[in-house]
């Protein structure tokens, strides 16, 4: 590889990473509203049974789990967007310092 194809390619990755460290962001605050949706509904739900009376006390906690599975759902799906997102972010991290490596080796010839 050309020296000039290297550093478009350093460029594009830099591009990318600016574009991750963005987007980071956007699910971080996605999963912290889907957590506080949760944790709220949840309670709810907890306090709801509680009221109603029904149910024995050792069980209100997993009724009101399943009674809010939706939201869990919603909860582990931005979770994972968010993992998703710091999992690429890593790569091209490594996939940078890898052509920092080689742009080097070639500057230096």
């Amino acid at each position: 590889m050309a020296e000039k194809s290297i550093r478009d390619i350093i460029e594009k990755i830099v591009s990318e990473i600016g574009t991750s460290r963005r987007e980071i962001e956007k699910k971080g605050n996605e999963r912290a509203k889907a957590i506080s949706n949760y944790d709220k509904q949840l309670k709810i739900a907890i306090v709801t049974l509680r009221a109603e009376g029904k149910f024995p006390v050792t069980l209100i906690e997993k009724i009101a789990k399943g009674v809010c599975s939706d939201h869990r759902e919603k909860l582990e799906l931005a979770e994972v967007g968010y993992k998703a997102c710091i999992s690429n972010l890593t790569a091209l991290m490594a996939q940078l310092n890898g052509y920092q490596s080689i742009y080097r080796h070639l500057d230096s010839v």
